[in-house]
Protein backbone atom coordinates (compact mmCIF):
# COMPACT_ATOMS: atom_id res chain seq x y z
CA UNK A 1 0.00 0.00 0.00
CA UNK A 2 1.35 3.25 -1.06
CA UNK A 3 1.15 6.28 1.46
CA UNK A 4 -1.24 7.87 -0.42
CA UNK A 5 -3.87 4.71 0.01
CA UNK A 6 -3.20 4.51 3.49
CA UNK A 7 -3.73 8.48 4.05
CA UNK A 8 -6.84 8.05 2.00
CA UNK A 9 -7.48 5.01 4.00
CA UNK A 10 -6.68 6.37 7.47
CA UNK A 11 -8.96 9.81 6.87
CA UNK A 12 -11.95 7.78 6.44
CA UNK A 13 -12.51 7.58 10.26
CA UNK A 14 -13.49 11.76 9.94
CA UNK A 15 -16.58 13.10 8.11
CA UNK A 16 -13.74 16.12 7.02
CA UNK A 17 -10.48 17.47 8.11
CA UNK A 18 -10.88 21.17 9.30
CA UNK A 19 -7.48 23.16 9.06
CA UNK A 20 -7.97 25.75 11.39
CA UNK A 21 -6.38 29.29 11.39
CA UNK A 22 -3.29 30.90 9.10
CA UNK A 23 -5.46 31.12 5.99
CA UNK A 24 -4.74 34.88 5.56
CA UNK A 25 -2.15 35.40 8.47
CA UNK A 26 1.86 35.43 6.30
CA UNK A 27 3.37 33.47 9.04
CA UNK A 28 5.67 30.34 8.99
CA UNK A 29 2.38 28.40 9.77
CA UNK A 30 0.54 29.01 7.11
CA UNK A 31 2.89 27.31 4.53
CA UNK A 32 2.77 24.14 6.80
CA UNK A 33 -1.04 23.93 6.77
CA UNK A 34 -1.31 25.96 2.92
CA UNK A 35 0.51 21.95 1.97
CA UNK A 36 -1.75 20.45 4.21
CA UNK A 37 -4.84 21.82 2.54
CA UNK A 38 -3.05 20.81 -0.92
CA UNK A 39 -2.15 17.46 -0.19
CA UNK A 40 -5.55 16.73 1.20
CA UNK A 41 -6.97 18.17 -1.82
CA UNK A 42 -5.01 16.43 -4.49
CA UNK A 43 -5.55 12.84 -3.32
CA UNK A 44 -9.38 14.16 -2.90
CA UNK A 45 -9.95 13.45 1.32
CA UNK A 46 -12.85 15.81 2.06
CA UNK A 47 -10.77 18.97 3.50
CA UNK A 48 -12.15 22.62 4.09
CA UNK A 49 -9.67 24.86 5.19
CA UNK A 50 -10.79 28.30 7.43
CA UNK A 51 -9.52 31.68 9.19
CA UNK A 52 -9.41 31.49 13.30
CA UNK A 53 -12.44 33.24 13.53
CA UNK A 54 -15.70 33.10 14.97
CA UNK A 55 -16.93 32.49 11.18
CA UNK A 56 -15.65 28.92 10.95
CA UNK A 57 -17.43 27.61 13.88
CA UNK A 58 -20.39 27.31 11.29
CA UNK A 59 -18.56 24.81 8.94
CA UNK A 60 -17.72 22.23 11.90
CA UNK A 61 -19.49 19.24 11.74
CA UNK A 62 -20.15 15.73 13.55
CA UNK A 63 -16.56 13.49 13.53
CA UNK A 64 -14.71 15.91 11.65
CA UNK A 65 -10.96 16.34 12.64
CA UNK A 66 -9.96 19.91 13.18
CA UNK A 67 -6.11 20.70 13.08
CA UNK A 68 -4.37 23.82 14.69
CA UNK A 69 -1.92 25.66 15.79
CA UNK A 70 -1.20 28.51 18.34
CA UNK A 71 1.85 29.49 20.84
CA UNK A 72 3.81 31.49 17.54
CA UNK A 73 2.73 34.87 18.12
CA UNK A 74 3.46 38.25 16.31
CA UNK A 75 2.36 41.15 14.56
CA UNK A 76 0.22 38.96 12.39
CA UNK A 77 -0.90 35.98 15.19
CA UNK A 78 -2.12 37.66 18.62
CA UNK A 79 -1.46 35.85 21.78
CA UNK A 80 -4.25 33.96 23.41
CA UNK A 81 -4.29 34.86 26.74
CA UNK A 82 -7.34 33.55 28.11
CA UNK A 83 -9.99 30.81 26.65
CA UNK A 84 -12.18 33.72 25.89
CA UNK A 85 -9.67 34.41 23.40
CA UNK A 86 -10.12 31.22 21.18
CA UNK A 87 -12.55 31.21 18.62
CA UNK A 88 -12.18 27.38 17.71
CA UNK A 89 -15.13 25.66 19.14
CA UNK A 90 -15.57 22.91 21.88
CA UNK A 91 -17.27 20.02 20.88
CA UNK A 92 -17.40 16.45 22.17
CA UNK A 93 -18.32 15.24 18.57
CA UNK A 94 -15.25 15.61 16.91
CA UNK A 95 -11.79 15.25 17.35
CA UNK A 96 -8.60 17.65 17.62
CA UNK A 97 -4.86 17.50 16.45
CA UNK A 98 -3.32 20.75 18.81
CA UNK A 99 -0.08 21.93 17.66
CA UNK A 100 1.38 24.57 20.66
CA UNK A 101 -2.74 25.56 21.91
CA UNK A 102 -2.36 26.62 25.65
CA UNK A 103 -3.41 24.08 28.27
CA UNK A 104 -6.43 26.09 29.67
CA UNK A 105 -7.82 25.38 26.38
CA UNK A 106 -6.95 21.68 25.67
CA UNK A 107 -8.12 20.71 29.40
CA UNK A 108 -11.45 21.61 27.93
CA UNK A 109 -11.59 19.13 24.84
CA UNK A 110 -12.26 15.26 25.34
CA UNK A 111 -8.59 13.63 25.90
CA UNK A 112 -9.58 10.28 23.84
CA UNK A 113 -10.35 12.50 20.87
CA UNK A 114 -7.23 14.96 21.20
CA UNK A 115 -3.67 14.60 19.58
CA UNK A 116 -1.04 16.61 20.52
CA UNK A 117 1.56 17.60 17.96
CA UNK A 118 5.12 18.51 18.30
CA UNK A 119 8.01 19.31 15.97
CA UNK A 120 10.67 16.65 16.78
CA UNK A 121 13.78 17.32 18.98
CA UNK A 122 15.99 15.07 21.50
CA UNK A 123 13.38 15.25 23.85
CA UNK A 124 10.88 12.89 22.07
CA UNK A 125 13.76 10.27 22.52
CA UNK A 126 12.44 9.15 25.55
CA UNK A 127 8.93 7.89 24.15
CA UNK A 128 8.20 5.38 21.67
CA UNK A 129 10.34 5.48 18.66
CA UNK A 130 7.89 5.13 15.16
CA UNK A 131 11.56 6.27 13.09
CA UNK A 132 14.37 7.92 13.32
CA UNK A 133 12.69 11.17 14.08
CA UNK A 134 8.49 10.07 14.86
CA UNK A 135 8.28 9.43 18.28
CA UNK A 136 4.79 8.96 20.61
CA UNK A 137 3.76 9.41 23.86
CA UNK A 138 0.73 7.35 24.24
CA UNK A 139 0.33 8.74 28.33
CA UNK A 140 -0.32 12.18 27.29
CA UNK A 141 -1.02 11.32 23.51
CA UNK A 142 1.54 13.09 21.80
CA UNK A 143 2.97 12.70 18.79
CA UNK A 144 6.49 14.38 17.83
CA UNK A 145 7.31 14.59 13.62
CA UNK A 146 9.10 16.81 11.76
CA UNK A 147 6.94 18.54 9.06
CA UNK A 148 8.60 17.26 6.18
CA UNK A 149 8.00 18.49 2.33
CA UNK A 150 5.40 19.64 0.88
CA UNK A 151 5.81 17.74 -2.49
CA UNK A 152 4.31 14.06 -2.96
CA UNK A 153 7.04 11.51 -3.12
CA UNK A 154 5.77 11.21 -7.34
CA UNK A 155 6.28 14.68 -7.42
CA UNK A 156 9.81 15.08 -6.30
CA UNK A 157 12.08 17.47 -8.77
CA UNK A 158 14.91 15.88 -10.57
CA UNK A 159 18.55 16.61 -9.32
CA UNK A 160 19.66 19.65 -10.18
CA UNK A 161 23.78 20.93 -10.16
CA UNK A 162 24.33 24.93 -10.68
CA UNK A 163 27.84 25.82 -10.94
CA UNK A 164 26.83 29.98 -10.26
CA UNK A 165 27.81 32.08 -7.56
CA UNK A 166 24.37 33.07 -5.64
CA UNK A 167 22.58 31.21 -2.69
CA UNK A 168 19.23 31.81 -2.32
CA UNK A 169 17.52 31.88 1.34
CA UNK A 170 13.79 31.63 1.38
CA UNK A 171 12.35 32.35 4.47
CA UNK A 172 12.95 34.66 7.54
CA UNK A 173 16.18 35.54 9.18
CA UNK A 174 14.54 36.65 12.72
CA UNK A 175 15.27 36.47 17.15
CA UNK A 176 13.72 37.36 19.98
CA UNK A 177 14.59 37.94 23.52
CA UNK A 178 15.22 34.46 24.27
CA UNK A 179 17.72 34.03 21.89
CA UNK A 180 15.08 31.37 19.44
CA UNK A 181 16.18 32.91 16.32
CA UNK A 182 18.65 32.14 13.30
CA UNK A 183 20.25 35.43 13.16
CA UNK A 184 23.36 34.36 14.38
CA UNK A 185 23.97 30.96 12.95
CA UNK A 186 22.87 32.75 9.13
CA UNK A 187 24.95 35.45 9.85
CA UNK A 188 28.08 33.11 10.06
CA UNK A 189 27.24 31.76 7.04
CA UNK A 190 26.82 34.89 5.07
CA UNK A 191 30.69 35.41 6.01
CA UNK A 192 31.07 31.96 4.70
CA UNK A 193 29.52 32.77 1.76
CA UNK A 194 31.82 36.00 1.01
CA UNK A 195 34.72 33.83 1.94
CA UNK A 196 34.12 31.56 -0.65
CA UNK A 197 33.19 34.07 -3.33
CA UNK A 198 29.63 33.06 -2.63
CA UNK A 199 26.17 35.67 -2.77
CA UNK A 200 23.73 35.34 -0.31
CA UNK A 201 20.39 37.01 -1.24
CA UNK A 202 17.42 36.47 1.09
CA UNK A 203 14.12 36.29 -0.36
CA UNK A 204 10.72 36.59 1.18
CA UNK A 205 7.00 36.10 0.99
CA UNK A 206 6.71 34.35 -2.05
CA UNK A 207 4.55 31.10 -2.52
CA UNK A 208 5.61 27.77 -2.71
CA UNK A 209 6.53 27.41 -6.70
CA UNK A 210 8.84 30.37 -6.67
CA UNK A 211 10.40 29.04 -3.49
CA UNK A 212 11.29 26.27 -5.19
CA UNK A 213 12.44 28.05 -8.30
CA UNK A 214 15.31 29.73 -6.45
CA UNK A 215 16.13 26.77 -4.68
CA UNK A 216 16.72 25.26 -7.78
CA UNK A 217 18.82 28.18 -9.18
CA UNK A 218 20.92 28.50 -6.24
CA UNK A 219 24.65 27.14 -5.98
CA UNK A 220 23.94 25.29 -2.82
CA UNK A 221 20.91 25.23 -0.95
CA UNK A 222 21.78 24.80 3.07
CA UNK A 223 19.32 24.24 6.19
CA UNK A 224 20.90 26.20 8.51
CA UNK A 225 19.07 26.34 12.04
CA UNK A 226 19.74 28.81 14.79
CA UNK A 227 21.87 28.04 17.83
CA UNK A 228 18.87 26.91 19.83
CA UNK A 229 17.59 24.26 17.07
CA UNK A 230 21.35 23.23 16.48
CA UNK A 231 20.99 22.52 20.83
CA UNK A 232 17.92 20.44 20.39
CA UNK A 233 18.29 18.71 17.10
CA UNK A 234 15.09 20.51 15.60
CA UNK A 235 14.44 19.39 11.99
CA UNK A 236 13.76 22.20 9.71
CA UNK A 237 11.56 21.32 7.12
CA UNK A 238 14.13 23.41 4.48
CA UNK A 239 16.15 20.17 4.86
CA UNK A 240 13.24 18.04 2.99
CA UNK A 241 12.00 20.42 0.74
CA UNK A 242 15.39 21.25 -0.66
CA UNK A 243 15.85 17.53 -1.53
CA UNK A 244 12.83 17.08 -2.60
CA UNK A 245 12.93 20.19 -4.64
CA UNK A 246 16.41 18.38 -6.42
CA UNK A 247 19.40 20.07 -4.26
CA UNK A 248 21.55 18.20 -2.19
CA UNK A 249 20.25 18.96 1.39
CA UNK A 250 22.79 19.58 4.15
CA UNK A 251 22.70 21.52 7.84
CA UNK A 252 24.56 22.63 10.83
CA UNK A 253 21.81 20.05 12.56
CA UNK A 254 23.50 17.13 13.59
CA UNK A 255 20.55 14.75 13.64
CA UNK A 256 20.07 14.81 10.31
CA UNK A 257 23.00 11.80 10.33
CA UNK A 258 20.52 9.47 11.54
CA UNK A 259 18.03 9.64 9.26
CA UNK A 260 20.42 10.18 5.99
CA UNK A 261 23.67 8.05 7.42
CA UNK A 262 26.07 7.73 4.64
CA UNK A 263 24.70 10.08 2.28
CA UNK A 264 24.69 13.30 4.64
CA UNK A 265 27.42 15.59 4.34
CA UNK A 266 27.65 17.01 8.19
CA UNK A 267 30.96 18.89 10.24
CA UNK A 268 30.60 20.85 13.30
CA UNK A 269 32.98 23.86 11.72
CA UNK A 270 30.61 25.19 8.89
CA UNK A 271 33.01 26.46 6.85
CA UNK A 272 34.60 22.80 6.60
CA UNK A 273 30.87 21.60 5.63
CA UNK A 274 30.68 24.23 3.02
CA UNK A 275 33.73 23.32 1.46
CA UNK A 276 32.93 19.79 1.22
CA UNK A 277 29.46 20.53 -0.31
CA UNK A 278 31.29 22.96 -2.98
CA UNK A 279 33.93 20.47 -3.62
CA UNK A 280 32.11 17.84 -4.65
CA UNK A 281 32.04 17.34 -8.53
CA UNK A 282 28.34 16.85 -10.29
CA UNK A 283 27.96 13.66 -10.91
CA UNK A 284 28.63 13.40 -7.23
CA UNK A 285 26.51 15.80 -6.31
CA UNK A 286 23.57 14.28 -8.38
CA UNK A 287 24.26 10.79 -6.98
CA UNK A 288 24.06 11.88 -3.20
CA UNK A 289 20.67 13.70 -3.88
CA UNK A 290 18.99 10.54 -5.70
CA UNK A 291 20.37 8.62 -2.45
CA UNK A 292 18.60 11.86 0.15
CA UNK A 293 15.45 11.70 -2.55
CA UNK A 294 14.90 7.63 -1.41
CA UNK A 295 14.98 8.48 2.08
CA UNK A 296 12.95 11.90 2.33
CA UNK A 297 10.20 10.14 0.19
CA UNK A 298 9.51 8.92 4.67
CA UNK A 299 9.28 12.97 5.68
CA UNK A 300 6.45 13.98 3.86
CA UNK A 301 3.89 16.16 4.71
CA UNK A 302 1.70 13.25 3.36
CA UNK A 303 3.35 11.16 5.92
CA UNK A 304 3.21 13.75 8.23
CA UNK A 305 -1.15 13.50 7.75
CA UNK A 306 -0.82 10.14 7.88
CA UNK A 307 0.81 9.63 11.12
CA UNK A 308 -2.03 12.29 13.07
CA UNK A 309 -4.67 9.94 11.04
CA UNK A 310 -3.58 6.95 12.63
CA UNK A 311 -2.37 8.09 16.10
CA UNK A 312 -6.03 9.75 16.82
CA UNK A 313 -7.35 6.28 18.10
Amino acid sequence: MTINEELIMNSKKFNKIVIWGFKRRWHTQRFIFQAYYKTLKNLGVPVIWVEDDKRGVRYIEKNDLIISASGAYGRMVPEKKTFEDYNMPVRDDVYYCLHGENDFFREKLDRNKTLNLYYYSDEARKFERINEAVYYDSESRSLYQPWGTDLLPDNFLKPVFRKNRFIFWVGSIWNDKNNHGNVEEINKFVGLCKKNKLKFIQIRFVPNFINRLFVRLSRIAPAIGGKMQVEVNYLPCRMFKNISYGQLGFSNIKKFNDIFKDCNIYDEDMDVMIKKVLSLKKEEYIEIVKKQQVICRKYTIAENLNNIFKYIK
